[in-house]
């Protein structure tokens, strides 16, 4: 099947065209592209050989069957175009929007971005995972790189060495996954691809924590210190026995706290936390939820 339109038959939904170089592209017809309105071709090329015409014809009939099984991705969009749209509805956090956007701008986009999402596999992402783990500023491998004090116009001195390949962190590493998996779940919402590579791809495991709290000995001993100031020894107490994030507990009011004897309980609806644009200032708990403490 040519599929050469204008023979007075009907149009073919794929068709297999010789190229200059002998190799065979097989094209077919997926449909418009909910992103640009426009045709929507799936694209393969078979290297020139013996069976190269065998194997068009069954890569010709494998997305076929993709397209009427609505397997095959539906937009040519690229990684760049689904993160905007993402990050334009993210409904998180400020503060969370703001570290994405960073490690979108630092980390994806430069690796990924210009990359069809349809072409995104497991493969690739673990691929780029272990780039992450290399260097956390994706150099060229290349002799005499340096790493430059400041970003900005400068003359080097020694506080300009070298560089040195150092992986970002595994808690990073997950929180780019974490974008990559909430954008991929979008796009499935919105019929642009059926299934995720995410969902089968290997970010490093979470690191373990390995808090390391004072033992009651030292506990004493700093509440003992802190008790000089009423104030401080306040809050260093109220921190230690009721566990509360720093924010909240700068939070804290008056009128956050029941006296009542026996029923003392701490009242935790909202947050000192910083916002981008504008520095510090009140919020929503962590967990938009308002707890207690006692």
């Amino acid at each position: 099947m040519t599929g050469r339109p204008g023979t007075g038959t009907r149009r073919a939904r794929g068709n297999i065209e010789t190229l200059a170089s002998g190799a065979l592209r097989v094209r077919v017809y997926g449909g418009l592209d909910p992103l640009t309105k426009q045709r929507h071709v799936l694209t393969e090329v078979i290297p020139k050989g013996t069976n190269a015409r065998r194997d068009a014809e069954r890569a010709r009939d494998r997305l076929l069957v993709e397209v009427a099984e609505r397997r095959n991705p539906k937009t040519s969009a690229t990684l760049d175009q689904l993160l905007e749209r993402y990050l334009s509805q993210f409904q998180g956090s400020p503060n969370t929007l703001q570290l994405y956007e960073t490690h979108v701008k630092n980390h994806i986009r430069p690796l990924l971005g210009p990359v069809k999402i349809g072409r995104l596999d497991p493969e690739v992402l673990d691929s780029f995972y272990a780039e992450l783990r290399r260097c956390r500023k994706h150099c060229a491998r290349k002799r005499g790189l340096i790493d430059h004090r400041t970003e900005r116009e400068h003359e080097c001195d020694e506080r300009c060495r070298p560089h040195r390949c150092r992986p970002l962190s595994a808690t990073t590493i997950r929180h780019i996954h974490f974008i990559l998996s909430g954008a991929f779940k979008k796009a499935i919402r919105w019929g642009w691809i059926k299934e995720s590579p995410t969902s089968w791809a290997e970010p490093p495991p979470a690191p373990k924590p390995n808090p390391k709290p004072p033992n009651a000995a030292q506990a004493a001993q700093i509440l003992n210190e802190s008790w000089k100031d009423a104030d401080w020894g306040a809050m260093i107490w109220t921190a230690m026995t009721t566990g509360v994030r720093r924010g909240e507990l700068c939070a804290v009011k008056v009128e956050s706290v029941d006296f009542t004897p026996g029923r003392e309980t701490l009242w935790l609806e909202r947050a000192i936390r910083r916002e981008p644009g504008w520095g510090w200032g009140e919020g929503d708990l962590k967990t938009h939820q308002q707890r207690t403490a006692r």
